[in-house]
């Protein structure tokens, strides 16, 4: 072999060598590259998820306090709805007692009462109260029955009170307790 095959020789194999290097070195720094581009692609879908997660809670979070306060409006109207429909509903029983103590079945209801009362306490005193509307009644009832019967300087929308000293009693038989015990149960359902 001559030099200048010899050199031939020995550029091909320096150029072969040096591209089997840069093919190496080309090849190595892709992989390096495909490498960095996978954790990138990792990352920033990680980086999106926690994004879209964070913004779902954000949206469910708003859903929940939006959902709450109508809740409470909802609430609060139906409440002050139910008050104005029990008022308007006690106000129309105090309507139909005031028709009832006009007739003579609540003449009846106060002899029965006092009656029962009477009976039940047969051996003691006893002091029966009654309306100071019902006043007008006053002589008719003490006429019926022979115990102490006063008009109650309060109005208490019928019925009877009665105390027996002797036991420390208050037997209450009156229409406003009555009423104020019926309001404070009364419930309206849906």
């Amino acid at each position: 072999m001559t030099i200048e095959e010899k050199m031939e020789h020995f550029r091909s194999i320096s150029l072969e060598s040096a591209n089997n290097q840069s093919i190496e070195s080309l090849s190595s720094y892709k992989a390096s590259l495909d490498d960095e581009l996978e954790i990138h692609k990792e990352t920033a879908k990680q980086l999106s998820e926690d994004s879209k997660r964070a913004r779902m809670n954000q949206v469910k979070t708003n859903f929940k306090k939006e959902l709450a306060s109508s809740q409470m409006f909802i609430k609060k109207q139906l409440t002050n709805k139910q008050s104005e429909i029990s008022s308007k509903i006690f106000e129309h029983v105090r309507k139909k007692i005031a028709e009832y103590r006009k007739t003579p079945e609540y003449i009846e209801l106060l002899k029965a009462q006092i009656s029962k009362t009477i009976n039940d306490y047969r051996d003691l005193d006893i002091t029966v109260y009654i309306d100071s509307v019902d006043s007008h009644l006053l002589n008719q009832l003490k006429d019926s029955f022979h115990v102490d019967i006063q008009v109650y300087d309060k109005d208490f929308l019928g019925g009877t009170r009665t105390i027996v000293p002797e036991r420390n009693i208050l037997i209450d038989n009156s229409f406003k307790t009555r009423l104020v015990e019926e309001q404070e149960n009364f419930a309206i359902t849906l």
